[in-house]
């Protein structure tokens, strides 16, 4: 025999050195060696098959890669008369584990990227050609999705050689799947994390975040050596979503240091402010008309300008928290500390609409005694901040909390309508008038908390930010809201009913409160002995049965019914409402059909309300309750809402609503309460201890 080895050209002499080129990944091993392209029906000696056996001994990683294509890799051939190839509802036919098939079906329309086809072949051992087509119905952004790639199929077997250089492709595309799949986390492939996923740490969806890169992509930022731009643009997002730490996601997307990861975030952010947030915060990236068109529901222009005006542009303002670190710069500490939480807060104003879309963010301020937000509101007028002045007009109206009562005045002065819940002044309870009014101001004011609480779920603002990041906050803030503003649903929107609901509250408003003159008449609210206590069950038949949506007309809201479960547990001392439970009710001699339940105050030990319900077997005639709001008939307080759910709903229900938070008070001790100084009569020895 005067045969040569092909690589180093050893003579084979004895049949015993010879070894044939069958193994497709020898044959790759030898190509990528001599460079040259290598057949099956070639050899090779013994001291070049023992140098490959060495190389896999030495390269674990690849060991275990290699041996699987030994064993499962399938190669096509890819034929040149055929132009088009149906990925989907194809045979299967294998009879040799070296071999690949190919799809064949001339009725697609779109060509397979090379993503696709790497993936495909990687994780399902099948060979797409390049010029591969198929339905678009398959594409998600377009890529393939995870349902079409599970349903390829092989349709035919056929050999196929490699060039040298299509081997090294192949083992470097190898090598960068393989340095991909031992990353924690990825966003270059959306096809690696769920939608659930997405959310979780993004808050965005797969959908879209892809359209945010998109935007966002259209700036200056660039791909680098240490990420993609999804990568980058993921990475800013599970700062804001997650509030961790940068050593932490160093951690979590395999990059070298911390150092790293914040010119990845900065990179990112400069990024978004500059392509994304001037389309989406700030007054003037939406016109006054599309807020009161678009952004202004039914409910509020009935209650704020008696539905008649659709030239108002009604907007909620509010301050919140975010906490940061204590300063060891003296004059900052001083201007950043909040006397009313006890520690060091900045204090963003947010602008947002009856609907809970945000129109502006403005801020961070100081928060000390000069801070207050009064003064931020007064400075922001006055300063004309964002343009405020030029979007509003005359007699646009405000509306505001509390805090902003010294602000007023400038707001008249501007010939703006400013409305605003009442003040005690020193009283026990708020008149009729006052206690309606202010009804009608929470009703449409609970939109801006809901607004702040959507801006602390991205857990960066609610945790305490670090003084090192503050020079960001302004800009970050601004990101957050433009994401609440683009990709969440607005948190309420205008119902069929609502005009109903506002002409309904407006007719309440104008009522005599009989039931309290009722009261007064016949001098029921102080003389205890004028009431019986009975149980429950003996008004079981005199008192309406009404459903949940019956009893929403009455609240005119969520809130008052979502406590009124607490109450109703604490009165039974039992969150098992549905079994036979002693409801103890005051009824009045006088009027039967006028009842009492006094009620504990969820924040006070000492005191104790009387909710008052007079009702019939078919309605409740009236209400009356001695807290400070609940002498009004438009809505009820929490403690009415607790007394009419359980009496006229709960107590009919027969499946158990099984509620454990009644049981947290077992979780921790209660002191048992001892006097600090004993009896010296109780000592034997007439002495008087005290514990120290």
């Amino acid at each position: 025999m005067n045969e040569r080895c092909f690589p180093c050209g050893a003579h084979l002499d004895c049949s015993s050195c010879v070894r044939p080129l069958k193994s497709p990944c020898l044959r790759m091993f030898m190509s990528i060696r001599t460079l040259k392209s290598l057949s099956t029906d070639q050899n090779v000696c013994n001291v070049c098959r023992h140098s490959y056996i060495k190389w896999k001994s030495e390269n674990s990683a690849f060991s275990a890669m290699l041996d699987h294509f030994e064993n499962d890799i399938v190669v096509i051939n890819d034929d040149a008369n055929s132009d088009s190839y149906e990925l989907m509802d194809v045979q299967v036919q294998a009879d040799d584990s070296s071999r690949l098939t190919t799809v064949e079906n001339p009725t697609l329309i779109t060509t397979t990227n090379h993503q696709d086809r790497d993936f495909i072949f990687f994780s399902r051992n099948i060979w797409i050609p390049e010029g591969t087509r198929c339905c678009s119905g398959h594409l998600i952004n377009n890529l393939l999705s995870k349902d079409a790639v599970d349903q390829i199929k092989p349709f035919s077997i056929r050999y196929q050689e490699l060039s040298s250089s299509d081997v090294q492709l192949l083992l470097s595309k190898a090598q960068t799947l393989f340095e991909n799949g031992k990353k924690r986390f990825s966003f270059d492939d959306p096809r690696d994390l769920n939608d659930d996923e997405y959310c979780l740490l993004t808050s965005l969806s797969r959908d879209h975040f892809t359209d945010f890169v998109q935007i966002t992509s259209s700036s200056i930022i660039r791909p680098s050596c240490n990420r993609s731009i999804r990568t980058a643009v993921g990475i800013f997002l599970c700062k804001l979503r997650l509030g961790i730490s940068n050593r932490l996601l160093a951690c979590m997307f395999q990059i070298a240091d911390k150092r790293t990861v914040s010119r990845i975030i900065n990179s990112a952010r400069q990024a978004i402010v500059k392509s994304f947030v001037p389309d989406n915060l700030g007054f003037g990236h939406v016109t006054r008309e599309d807020v009161i068109g678009l952004h202004t529901t039914t409910i509020a222009r009935e209650l704020m300008s008696g539905g008649d005006s659709t030239d108002t542009a009604i907007i909620i303002i509010d301050g919140t928290n975010l906490y940061i670190q204590k300063s060891r710069n003296n004059e900052f500490q001083r201007t950043a500390f909040n006397l009313y939480k006890k520690r060091s807060l900045l204090k963003p104003m947010m602008i947002v609409t009856t609907t809970g879309y945000i129109v502006a963010c403005i801020g961070p301020f100081m928060s000390d005694f000069n801070n207050n937000d009064a003064a931020i509101m007064k400075d922001i007028l006055l300063r004309n901040t964002d343009h405020i002045l030029s979007w509003l007009k005359e007699h646009d109206t405000l509306v505001v909390d509390r805090g902003l009562r010294d602000s007023i005045g400038v707001m008249k002065a501007l010939v703006l309508e400013a409305t605003m819940t009442s003040f005690l002044d020193g009283r026990r309870q708020f008149s009729v008038e006052e206690a309606n009014e202010s009804r009608c101001v929470t009703k449409i004011r609970w939109i801006v908390e809901t607004a702040n609480r959507r801006l602390k779920q991205f857990k960066y603002f609610a945790n305490t930010i670090q003084n090192s990041s503050l020079v960001y906050l302004e800009s970050d803030m601004s990101i957050a809201c433009t994401l609440i503003n683009h990709y969440q649903s607005p948190m309420t929107r205008s119902k069929l009913e609502d005009e109903e609901i506002g002409v309904q509250i407006m007719q309440l408003r104008q009522q005599k409160y009989q039931i309290q003159l009722l009261l007064e008449e016949n001098n029921l609210i102080k003389r205890f002995p004028l009431w019986e206590i009975i149980n429950h069950t003996e008004i079981i038949d005199g008192f309406p049965i009404m459903t949940q949506d019956d009893l929403g007309d009455l609240t005119f809201g969520v809130f008052q019914l979502k406590r009124a479960r607490s109450y109703a547990e604490e009165r039974c001392s039992t969150t098992n409402l549905t079994s036979d439970i002693a409801y103890s009710v005051h009824q009045c001699k006088i009027i039967p059909n006028l009842i009492r339940i006094p009620t504990q105050s969820a924040h006070s030990n000492r005191v104790t309300y009387h909710p008052t319900i007079h009702f019939t077997d078919q309605a409740i005639l009236g209400w009356w309750c001695d807290c400070f709001t609940s002498a009004r008939f438009l809505s009820c307080c929490s403690y009415i809402a607790s007394a009419i759910w359980f009496l006229s709903h709960q107590r009919w229900q027969t499946q158990q609503y099984h509620m454990p938070l009644g049981e947290y008070k077992n979780l921790a001790t209660d002191l048992m309460q001892v006097s600090d100084f004993y009896d010296p009569s109780d000592d034997d020895d007439s002495q008087r201890y005290t514990l120290t």
